[in-house]
């Protein structure tokens, strides 16, 4: 391998991002040609069209074009074989002008097929000089070379950017899902708040009127009935009041994913047993969050604090949100009973376990937002629930 190859070879499979327009300068130059053109296939067409010409005509580079079969170009995308000529003269007038010729000009060709995956060709690799300098076999094999490793890269290239593309329609969907998600759940707390507190509070008031006009020697019967409605029209407010706060957090929507994970830390220490501490790198990058991400990261905070409560018998939890590197780390601990996590993972965590249902909750919301999930936990020992979002 001679050491223009060889350079030319290390400009294709690792500079990055590639540059065809390079290769083509670098190819043209190596084999001391007055012009190179690569011509690609359009993806699930039969047309070549201009990819990279050197020295070239942009104004031509823009409307040639041919077809599979078309031309010595068009033959060797068709046949899948190189082509060796001694003299030609494109009869296309566009392509006279990309490849520089005047009229009834002649020249040597050299054209190769840019092979991508087996047996599939995508382009056509071309070189052209004076007929006084026809290309050797050797420059042949060598070309050819070159256009194999430049077929590789280039489905690399595409593959990669089909692979980016999903990436990031999988992304949108996901925020839509979320999005949608918090929208619901925004749409039920507002009809909660607007049609069930509202009645509960009428029937309250109801209730006092009616207390208050009651004689009380003759109806104490009916005075403890309606101090017992009161209770309980009381109770399933509250209920209501706290339903409404764990379907949708307007502090989340109006000041971000770090005051309302503080809101909630003090909204479940004044509603439990459990002191829940809230602490909080000083990152502006925390703020920064996408929407969807977010409101991702809040229900996860929301749920393991809300198995704490309930299946822990905890005294104490704590919230942590911060940045380590690139990732965002946000970890719920708590110094309750803990419980065997390798029996946990053992088992499926969406088999309908009532006391891990939260964990699995867990799990699909990280995995949603391509976060990983850590849960160490050890019997009498406490629990942490530890997520990554890089």
């Amino acid at each position: 391998m001679t050491p223009s190859v060889r350079k030319i070879l290390e400009l294709v499979l690792f500079r990055y991002p590639l540059s065809v327009d390079d290769v083509v300068a670098s190819v043209a130059e190596a084999w001391a040609s007055r012009g190179a053109l690569l011509m690609l296939l359009d993806p699930g067409s039969s047309i070549l069209r201009v990819a990279a010409s050197h020295p070239g005509s942009p104004e031509a580079d823009q409307v040639l074009r041919l077809p599979m079969g078309y031309g010595v170009i068009g033959l060797v995308a068709a046949n899948n074989q190189g082509a060796v000529l001694e003299h030609d003269s494109p009869r296309d007038p566009v392509h006279r002008r990309v490849l520089g010729l005047i009229d009834g000009e002649s020249v040597a060709r050299l054209c190769v097929p840019v092979d991508g995956l087996p047996g599939e060709v995508i382009g056509v690799l071309s070189l052209h000089r004076e007929e006084s300098r026809p290309y050797t076999e050797d420059e042949h094999v060598a070309v050819q070379q070159v256009a194999a490793a430049l077929g590789l890269r280039i489905v690399a290239e595409r593959l990669g950017e089909q692979a980016r593309e999903s990436h990031t329609q999988r992304d949108e969907l996901i925020a839509q899902a979320i999005s949608a998600q918090e929208a619901e759940r925004r749409r039920i707390a507002g009809d909660l708040h607007d049609g069930v507190t509202q009645a509960l509070v009428s029937l309250d008031y109801h209730l006092s009127a009616a207390s208050t006009s009651l004689e009380v020697r003759e109806l104490l019967e009916a005075q403890d009935q309606i101090a017992a409605a009161r209770e309980l029209s009381s109770l399933a407010y509250d209920e209501t009041r706290a339903a409404i706060s764990g379907l949708h957090s307007l502090i989340l929507d109006d000041l971000g994913l770090v005051s309302a994970l503080e809101s909630l830390a003090q909204t479940v220490t004044a509603s439990s047993p459990i002191r829940v501490d809230f602490l909080c790198d000083a990152d502006p990058a925390l703020e920064e969050l996408a929407d969807h991400t977010a409101a991702a990261l809040y229900r996860i905070a929301q749920e393991a604090l809300n198995n704490a409560v309930k299946h822990a018998d905890a005294d104490r939890a704590v919230v942590s949100l911060r940045r380590a590197g690139d990732a965002t780390v946000l970890a719920v601990t708590d110094d309750g009973s803990g419980f065997d996590a390798q029996k946990v993972r053992s088992r499926s965590l969406s088999s309908g376990d009532a006391e891990h249902y939260g964990l699995s909750s867990i799990a699909e919301r990280c995995a949603l937002i391509g976060a990983s999930l850590r849960v160490d936990s050890v019997e009498g020992r406490g629990t942490a629930v530890i997520v990554e979002l890089s």
